[in-house]
């Protein structure tokens, strides 16, 4: 029998977050009706001005930023067809637990299986078009929809159906050949965070984010753990953030000239801004056109930033401790930021042109990560990312509020500073161009 009892997940996964839950499942719907082309959405000359070199280039236009037409060809094309992060492992922590997901206008159920792997599915029955699960639950054994009662195992595979001949074992019904079984959608879990890939090309994740494995590989990523606050829940925090999803991408990593003038912390550092007295940058760039856009520092650099603390420092492979500090963003809503005894991880999920949620939880070397006495460092750790998070949100917002006026249609670069922001713009550039019929 199903468990009907309800976990108590974060509310962006319970279904009930989305306040136009109802209109994003209409738009979901309507995806390929009257959908309008790159060719309507950007002219040829904006189009140019984005591909000329960075010194005279371009962003996007701003209702790149506000449109909701603009938004939809991005969910099509920029966004379901590359890995999306939707949440973190902890969400779904046990075999038979069930979380209901809106992902960009995708109804889709996690369910972590018997065998404790996570699985995906379209949250939609083969049969009657209703959801397989209305509302996540705990402790299940097996999925029963809400509208027949069709009963699924939690590797999505039809195995009941009463009465669909009549009777109530319906034992002469061949199940197989009904063809019910659940649509799947690949699903990876990376870095606690779960990934699923919504779009009909999917490549392998580790194939998309080769490079971010690539510059993470010497750090021992088995001994970190996530963090817990004093009552053993998950050391993580979620905000409503006013903004689109690029002006959010813009901001982080990619963006370090604002450093000094947002955020508090930075300004107190004698290495902010981040050049020294010659005007060299005191930071690597990365810079891949995969989009994995970010800096890297030394934690000599990161400790004026981000203060001292007793937690046990993030450790390498050999054992000695992680030096090389990074903020990253892995295209095309991931955040990876390894310091010196944190690794925080956040993401953002859009809902819509001008609105999303931004969810962020630590990791801790696992000496540190659920050790009572150093709960107060992780909660003062907790805090200050969230004070950064606030600070750069209420900029991103600012930004999403001047997108509607008439006056500036689109930026200009720096190229000193901008060189991430410029292979970002190009990047989905090239996403969309894909969609373009020529």
């Amino acid at each position: 029998m199903v468990n009907t009892d309800i976990l108590v997940f974060p509310p962006h996964l319970s279904g009930c977050h989305w306040s136009d839950r109802e209109a994003g499942q209409k738009t979901n719907r309507e995806r390929h009706e009257h959908m309008k082309t790159l060719q309507d959405l950007l002219t040829a000359e904006e189009r140019a001005a984005i591909r000329a070199p960075i010194q005279e280039a371009r962003t996007f236009p701003r209702r790149a930023f506000v449109d909701q037409d603009f938004y939809q060809l991005e969910v099509e094309h920029a966004l379901s067809e590359s890995w999306l992060a939707v949440g973190f492992s902890f969400d779904v922590p046990s075999a038979g637990d069930i979380v209901v997901v809106d992902a960009i206008g995708f109804p889709v159920i996690l369910v972590r299986n018997k065998d404790g792997v996570l699985r995906a599915f379209h949250n939609v029955c083969p049969y009657d078009g209703s959801e397989v699960s209305i509302r996540s639950q705990h402790g299940v054994e097996e999925i029963e929809t809400p509208y027949h009662g069709l009963t699924y195992d939690l590797n999505g595979k039809l195995v009941r159906a009463g009465f669909w001949d009549g009777t109530q074992e319906a034992k002469s019904v061949d199940i197989a050949a009904l063809n019910g079984d659940l649509v799947s959608v690949p699903c990876e879990e990376q870095f606690s965070t779960i990934f699923l890939y919504l779009g009909k090309e999917p490549v392998p994740l580790e194939e998309q984010y080769k490079p971010v494995f690539d510059h993470v590989k010497n750090v021992d990523l088995p001994r970190l753990e996530v963090g817990v606050d004093e009552n053993g829940a998950p050391n993580t925090f979620e905000l409503s953030i006013r903004s689109n999803w690029k002006t959010v991408y813009e901001n982080y990593a990619v963006n370090v000239f604002h450093e000094s003038f947002v955020h508090a912390m930075y300004r107190k550092s004698p290495h902010s801004p981040r050049v020294d007295e010659n005007g060299n940058k005191t930071y690597d760039e990365i810079n891949d056109p995969t989009g994995f856009l970010g800096l890297a520092y030394d934690n000599s650099i990161g400790a004026s930033f981000y203060g001292e603390s007793a937690l046990p420092p993030v450790r390498n492979k050999d054992g000695s401790e992680n030096r090389i500090n990074t903020i990253a963003n892995i295209y095309p809503n991931w955040v990876l930021t390894v310091l010196g005894n944190v690794v925080r991880i956040a993401l953002f999920l859009p809902d819509g042109p001008e609105s999303g949620t931004q969810r962020v939880m630590n990791m801790f070397d696992k000496d540190g990560a659920t050790e009572p006495g150093l709960e107060p460092d992780r909660k003062q750790s907790l805090k200050a990312g969230k004070q950064a998070r606030i600070e750069d949100n209420l900029i991103c917002e600012s930004v999403q509020r001047a997108r509607h006026s008439p006056a500036v249609n689109s930026q200009f670069y720096s190229p000193f500073w901008d060189s991430m922001h410029y292979t970002l713009t190009n990047l989905i550039l090239d996403k969309l161009e894909k969609s373009d019929p020529k």
